[in-house]
């Protein structure tokens, strides 16, 4: 007889809690190698510390806070898409399937001078639904920005969300989303999103969980103090008041003397983020498509740390003046990843090959408790037992320290490229 789901849930929990306890147990009893090997051991005590306190913190997480039902104010949803004929036709046909007053809702679809079939679908999608979908169309290729922010002058609404175009939303996350605005405060909230085609390959499976943590954990510790650092481009929505005095920087924004071509998310939410409340709503939800190859992922991920290296040294000027408690994370989440590959070459290569004191065997289980914490946390929220999929979550760790891990130093060094890598797009490209 299979065990139930909440029998299920109590033992893992249980085990998770066990495993957390025996984290800061073995980091106190080794706490005394601050002494010996003081830049490693604070490093390992500072990165434990940093990952549990993320999962204690998302604990008080409450989603919709400040939200007030039957908050109505206008929308538009802006689409940027370039290249997207396999999926901009559903991911506009989820825009007009939402739950909220068409009198109040705007849907404008700007196609960033696509080369394939991009164009007639929305051509087609526009025409069935009539005058509830404008389209703008670049003749060439002008990158996201603009075409962003073609939308957003496009609209007097209230309130601009946007989505990606291989993204969906579900029929009550706009409104979820929005009512969240009912607070004068707050200038953008980001949703929450799930990977669409989590079972189209074993890379796409590990970021399910990955996408899950991230949003449930990372995104929700944040918002607790109102400081959300990244509303992703998934789904995301801004007060048109907190965007619209800095929309001109931001369209136009250089770094190192080049245009700044992508992390278009994480920027727009630092103009926010320095004077207004920036909060996660986990239960406005939307899906969406993510890299099924490993080509497409890592050169996702290098755009994704270049952007993170130019916007950490921003948000490092002001996140100071926000709670204290989210401005040392920050602070921190900025600071491990640059220290990561050393450690880790220190750990993996240099000790046991160099200088031969010994095997890493402590410090990869170290890592696979670690990735336990990650995988479990996705079962016991999901409540996926009978599938191994949470077990993608414990591999992704690992894929992130033979992969990812190195990427940082690279993206640091050609943080100042301006080409997008995973599109033949022809905006940013030297020429």
């Amino acid at each position: 007889m299979r065990p139930s789901t909440r029998a299920m849930t109590i033992l893992a929990t249980t085990y998770l809690v066990a495993l957390c306890l025996a984290i800061v147990a073995y980091k106190g009893v080794f706490v005394g190698m601050v002494l010996v090997d003081p830049f490693f051991a604070i490093y390992g005590l500072t990165v434990c510390t940093y990952i549990l306190s993320r999962f204690f913190l998302s604990l008080f997480y409450r989603s919709g806070k400040g939200r007030q039902a039957g908050h109505e104010p206008t929308v538009a949803v802006v689409m940027p898409a370039f290249n997207e004929e396999d999926a901009i036709a559903r991911s506009v046909q989820s825009l007009l399937a939402v739950d909220y007053p068409a009198d109040k809702l705007e849907v404008i679809v700007v196609d960033d001078g696509s080369t394939d079939g991009t164009p007639a679908e929305i051509a087609a999608v526009a025409a069935e639904a009539g005058d509830r979908v404008e389209v703008i169309t670049f003749p060439e290729n002008r990158g996201k920005r603009a075409a962003m922010a073609a939308g957003m002058r496009a609209t007097d609404a209230e309130i601009f969300a946007f989505v990606d175009s291989d993204s969906m939303l579900e029929e009550d996350a706009l409104r979820r989303l929005v009512e969240g605005f009912a607070d004068p405060d707050v200038g953008a909230i980001c949703g929450h999103a799930d990977v669409q085609n989590t079972e189209e390959s074993w890379l796409t499976r590990m970021q399910a969980v990955r996408y899950f943590v991230a949003f449930r954990v990372l995104k929700a510790a944040e918002s607790i103090f109102n400081a959300v650092t990244c509303c992703s481009g998934c789904f995301a929505a801004y007060r048109a008041e907190s965007v619209l005095p800095h929309l001109d920087a931001w369209e136009h924004q250089t770094f190192l003397g080049r245009p700044a071509t992508f992390g278009d998310d994480r920027s727009l939410t630092n103009f926010v983020l320095r004077d207004w409340k920036v909060r996660y709503d986990s239960e406005a939800r939307s899906h969406t498509i993510v890299p099924a190859t490993l080509q497409k992922f890592l050169t996702q991920q290098l755009r994704w740390k270049r952007s993170w290296t130019r916007e950490s040294l921003i948000v490092g000027g002001f996140i100071w003046r926000k709670h204290p408690i989210a401005a040392v994370s920050t602070y921190v989440s900025i600071i491990l990843p640059l220290l990561a590959p050393v450690v880790v070459a220190r750990a993996l290569l240099w000790r046991p090959v160099v200088e031969g004191t010994g095997t890493p065997f402590i410090y990869l289980l170290g890592i696979y408790v670690l990735a336990l914490v990650y995988g479990l946390y996705y079962a016991i929220r999901t409540r996926r037992y009978d599938d191994t999929l949470w077990v993608y979550g414990v591999l992704f760790v690992f894929f992130y320290l033979v992969f990812l891990v190195w990427q940082t130093y690279w993206a640091v060094l050609t943080a100042n490229r301006s080409t997008w890598g995973t599109r033949p797009s022809t905006h940013g490209a030297p020429a």
